[in-house]
C-alpha cells in the first residue's frame, strides 16, 4: 500500500504530518511513501531527507492523492478537495474540523472516501494526535496570553484561571508554574479531575456543570484573574459557552482571554477564530488555530508518531476491521 504526505497550506502552518524517521519506519513495514515536494521544508526537513528515508518526492498535491491509498495531513488543505483525484476506499488521515466541515465530509463519505479525524480518536492511545498537539498548544497559548498582559502585570506573578482539565488545560497549568506565576485555579466538570489538576500545579479545582457561565462569572468577579485560558471541549462536539459578556465585564480592563477551542465554537462569546479582539471594556480575547506551529519541530515529531501508528494499524489488508479506533471515522 501507498501512504502520501501533503504539504500544509494553512496560514503560518509549519508542521508536517510525517517526519523522515517515521517515513523510514513505514518503509521498513512494507509501505511505499510518497511525499509532496517541500512538505517538510518549513520545519527543516528537506526533500533529500525524505529520499534518504526511502520516500518518493512528487511535484504537487494532486500527484500525491493520485498515488496514495492513505493521505496524511495536519490540517485540512485550503484548496478544494473535490478538485483532487480522490477515489472510493481512499483514507484521509488528519484533523478534519468536523464541527465546521460537516457538509464537505459528508460529500467525501458519499464518494466512498474514508475520513479519519483525530478530533474523534480515542484519548490516551498511541494514535491520539489531538492530545499530543493539545499539550503543545496549552503551553504556547498560556505564554502567548501572558505576553498580551500589561508590563506591570507581568512583573508580578500572574493570576490565572484555566477552563478545562484535558491535556491543553493541564499544559497551561504547567506553563504557569514554570513561569513562576500564581498556581492557577482550574475548572473541570468532574471532581475526579481534581487530583490531576493539583498534581500539575493548580492551586485549587472547581467542578462545575458543562453550562456554568454564571458560576464562572462569580468566580472571576471574586478572584480578579489577569488571564483566562479556555480549553474546555469534548472531542468532536461544540464547545460549551462559559465566558459570557457579564464574565468579561467581571474580568475587567487589562484582562486577557485565550480561547483554545474557537474551532469548536469557543468557550467565550466574543472569540473570533484566528483573531485578537480588543473589547470596549479593555478586555482582550485572542485565538490562533496553530499554536503548536510555534514549536513546529517538537509538534511535528509528536504528530508523526501518531500518524505512523495510525498507518501501521491499517496494515496490508486495508481499513481497520472493527478496531476500537474505528470511532474516529467521520460518518455521513
Amino acid at each position: 500500500m501507498i501512504v502520501g504526505v501533503l504539504r500544509e497550506t494553512g496560514v503560518n502552518e509549519s508542521r508536517v504530518a510525517l517526519v523522515p524517521a517515521d517515513a523510514r519506519r513505514l518503509r521498513s513495514a512494507g509501505w511505499t511513501v510518497v511525499v509532496e515536494r517541500n512538505a517538510g521544508g518549513a520545519v527543516g526537513f528537506t526533500d533529500a531527507s525524505y529520499v534518504r528515508a526511502g520516500a518518493v518526492v512528487v511535484g504537487d498535491a494532486a500527484a500525491v492523492v493520485a498515488r496514495a491509498d492513505v493521505v496524511l495531513w495536519v490540517k485540512p488543505p485550503r484548496y478544494d478537495l473535490d478538485s483532487m483525484p480522490l477515489r472510493p476506499g481512499q483514507i484521509l488521515v488528519g484533523f478534519h474540523d468536523p464541527v465546521h466541515r460537516g457538509a464537505e465530509l459528508a460529500r467525501l463519505s458519499a464518494r466512498g472516501v474514508v475520513c479519519f479525524a483525530y478530533e474523534l480518536a480515542p484519548r490516551d492511545s498511541e494514535i491520539d494526535a489531538l492530545s499530543a498537539m493539545s499539550r503543545v498548544a496549552g503551553d504556547v497559548a498560556y505564554r502567548a496570553g501572558r505576553d498580551l498582559l500589561a508590563d506591570d502585570v507581568r512583573e508580578r506573578p500572574v493570576r490565572s484561571l484555566v477552563l478545562g482539565c484535558g491535556p491543553a488545560g493541564l499544559a497551561a497549568v504547567t506553563a504557569a508554574v514554570a513561569h513562576g506565576d500564581e498556581p492557577p485555579t482550574v475548572v473541570g466538570t468532574r471532581s475526579a479531575q481534581e487530583e490531576s489538576a493539583i498534581r500539575h500545579g493548580a492551586k485549587r479545582f472547581r467542578a462545575y456543570p458543562t453550562h456554568a457561565s454564571t458560576a464562572i462569572r462569580d468566580l472571576i468577579a471574586a478572584e480578579k484573574f489577569d488571564l483566562v485560558v479556555c480549553a474546555a471541549a469534548r472531542r468532536g462536539e461544540p464547545a460549551p459557552v462559559l465566558i459570557d459578556s457579564a464574565a468579561l465585564d467581571a474580568l475587567g480592563a487589562g484582562g486577557v482571554v485565550v480561547d483554545l477551542v474557537a474551532k469548536a465554537g469557543g468557550n467565550c462569546t466574543a472569540t473570533l477564530p484566528d483573531r485578537t479582539v480588543h473589547l470596549p471594556n479593555g478586555v482582550t480575547i485572542t485565538h490562533r488555530s496553530n499554536y503548536p506551529s510555534d514549536r513546529a519541530h517538537e509538534a511535528s515529531h509528536a504528530y508523526s508518531t501518531a500518524t505512523a501508528a495510525t498507518v501501521l494499524r491499517l496494515g496490508p489488508e486495508g481499513w481497520g476491521r472493527g478496531q476500537r479506533w474505528d470511532r474516529a471515522v467521520v460518518r455521513a
